[in-house]
């Protein structure tokens, strides 16, 4: 199965509520893009417009591989544009810069294709659970691109004091999946690693000189350096690992109020979380209640029974409260803030199931709903396709466009213990098994820790992910059926 086989088979449109201010001092307008990132659109609404970056405001940021209409406020200023790619046209005027507070969500039309008849016939059966009792607010793969590129979690190296390895992730970790000029010169940078002289000679830019002059005015100081990391990337990082953690926090938590006989298995790029099929009535009303916000050290943690599982996750990471505190990074600084751990799609239109022209012989479903803002409708998809916690079969990952047959399929892989790119300087490397070291098969004790090498690989050519190599810990083998606990004690 493929997603984004083209533009158009994924479109987005933004749900805004603002107030229509005759006269006000900002005017709003309805900004459409093709295959362009919020970002791209942006900057190249104020080179074609000559419009100052610093008066527009939008609610939220919007897909490249998409698309879109969204919603953008310029201060003092009505633009008409007119693009092959970029639409933009005023819609009306307000008296404040629009902010993702004013965001209800997003409605979404969606082509799924590459299917095979029972694919579809899957998809047609998982519906009525999935609008019943609705799903995990999960985080999905669009949050983790580095763990894709193959840098890990820079923002745990940050808060384990390894200011060193985190600039490492940053600057000198070849994406394994990129065929840009960056990828030979990240490998170059990992060769030549505190030789600074050489490093800012062949690492010419904006993103790169501040750094290494940074260096080559005090060698031992990356912490330092680190604050000459553009700020947008710093940021990314931070939110980056919190999401992962959120989502482990999430997942733990359902392990004790979902019956082991509706429990799905959702796979990630950070592996597998744990969805429902149906959920109790009074666990969804639970759930909803619930506070489950994203962790940060100037907050309560939200409810007890989910600061309980989200301390365990930070205990699992080797993290206190304290690191949160000593090891701070400008950028890089969490703040607790609200997230439901449950989503429900509303305005769902009947799924269509049609030939799939791109690809003879399958066929392509075509999907219309609204999500809440901040859930993820590609997660809202991995969920009508999950299937049993406790199986590994049917386990195909969603392709995007650009492949050998309209899209590029890959594997749908939801084995534990998959990620890479984090290193445990708590414990030297984490000695879980690889993909290639299943337990049962003979392994090497680790070795005793020395001193560590500039950048040290793991099996799929990035470092050892540490600790987390259980996304929702749980047996494979369906054990006989548990008398349902409740979110308030997790199974172990």
């Amino acid at each position: 199965m493929r997603l984004k086989c083209s533009p158009d088979d994924f479109r987005v449109r933004e749900l805004l509520q603002w107030n229509e201010v005759p006269n006000g001092a900002y005017v709003v307008h309805l900004m459409h893009k093709e295959k362009l990132s919020t970002p791209e659109a942006l900057s190249l609404l104020v080179r074609e417009a000559n419009v100052d970056r610093g008066a527009i405001a939008y609610a939220g940021l919007k897909d490249r591989q998409a698309v879109t209409d969204q919603y953008v406020s310029i201060e003092r200023r009505a633009v008409e544009l007119k693009l092959a790619s970029l639409r933009v046209q005023p819609v009306g005027t307000t008296d404040k810069p629009l902010t993702s507070r004013m965001s209800a969500g997003n409605a979404f039309t969606i082509v799924v294709r590459d299917l095979a008849p029972t694919q579809a016939a899957q998809l047609r059966r998982s519906m009525p659970s999935l609008l019943k009792t609705g799903f995990p607010n999960y985080f999905d793969d669009q949050r983790f691109g580095c763990l894709r590129h193959g840098q890990g979690f820079p923002m745990r190296s940050v808060l384990l004091g390894d200011y060193e390895r985190a600039l490492q992730q940053f600057i000198a970790e070849p994406s394994p999946v990129a065929i840009t000029g960056d990828v030979k010169l990240k490998r170059t940078l990992q060769l030549r690693w505190r030789d600074w002289e050489v490093c800012a000679r062949i690492a010419r830019g904006p993103v790169y000189e501040p750094i290494f002059a940074h260096l080559l005015a005090h060698p031992d100081d990356f912490r330092g350096a680190l604050e000459q990391v553009p700020l947008r990337q710093r940021v990314i990082h931070a939110f980056a690992y919190q999401s992962f953690l959120w989502n482990r926090a999430v997942s733990r938590l359902l392990r004790g109020g979902v019956d082991s006989s509706q429990r799905l298995r959702i796979a990630t790029i950070a592996g597998d979380l744990m969805a429902w099929k149906y959920l109790a009535p009074e666990r969804e009303e639970k759930l909803k209640l619930m506070r489950t916000p994203l962790f940060g050290p100037d907050g309560d943690g939200g409810s007890e029974p989910f600061r309980r599982v989200m301390q365990d996750e930070l205990q699992d990471a080797g993290l206190t409260r304290d690191d949160f505190l000593r090891n701070q990074v400008p950028g890089m600084i969490w703040k607790e803030e609200p997230r439901e751990a449950f989503a429900k799609p509303t305005d769902v239109a009947d799924v269509v199931i049609e030939p799939d022209e791109m690809h003879g012989g399958r066929v392509k479903a075509t999907l219309q709903f609204s999500l809440p803002r901040g859930a993820y409708a590609t997660m809202l998809i991995k969920r009508l396709f999950a299937p049993s916690w406790y199986s590994r079969d049917g386990e195909e990952r969603f392709g995007r466009g650009g492949g050998d047959r309209g899209g590029e399929r890959a594997e749908f892989r939801g084995d534990r213990g998959l990620y890479r790119g984090d290193r445990d300087d708590r414990g030297g490397r984490d000695d879980r098994p690889s993909r290639g070291d299943r337990p049962g098969r003979d392994r090497q004790p680790p070795a005793p820790r020395g001193p560590r090498p500039p950048i040290q690989r793991g099996s799929r050519g990035s470092l050892a992910f540490g600790p987390h190599d259980d996304a929702a810990p749980g047996p494979i083998s369906k054990p006989p059926d548990l008398p349902i606990q409740d979110f308030d004690h997790p199974e172990d």
